[in-house]
């Protein structure tokens, strides 16, 4: 009589599911703001994140806060726009912030927390 072999399936968890699309959304994000830094880059400025994609708890709900800095006024609201895009592309809602409308201290955090795109782990 020859033996018969019963698979074991072993499923992930809730939390090991939850967890692993965590990672990749977070990884798209990161793509999506160095994808969106060309746009930055091409202005003459450069993108700094901040909030959950910099500082942690980046999360199903979670946008992308940018600011947009070294772009002169005139131009840097064009230039939000197109970044703005560039993430909404990627599938992504996103706060854009010109430098010149960054409050003193939401300007300190960025100094502080911010983190430049291809700085993003």
């Amino acid at each position: 009589m020859s033996e018969r072999r019963t698979a074991i399936h072993s499923y992930p968890t809730f939390d090991e599911l939850r967890s692993r699309r965590l990672a990749e959304r977070r990884a798209a994000a990161v793509r999506a703001v160095r994808d969106a830094e060309k746009v930055a880059a091409a202005a003459g400025g450069r993108l700094v994140v901040f909030g959950s994609l910099a500082e942690g708890g980046f999360d199903e709900r979670s946008d992308i806060d940018v600011a947009l800095m070294a772009v002169p006024a005139g131009r840097d609201g064009d230039v939000a726009l197109d970044v703005e895009l560039a993430l909404a592309d990627a599938g992504f809602t996103a706060d854009v912030i010109p430098e010149r409308f960054l409050s003193e201290s939401l300007r300190n955090r960025i100094a502080e927390r911010g983190i430049e795109p291809g700085a993003l782990g």
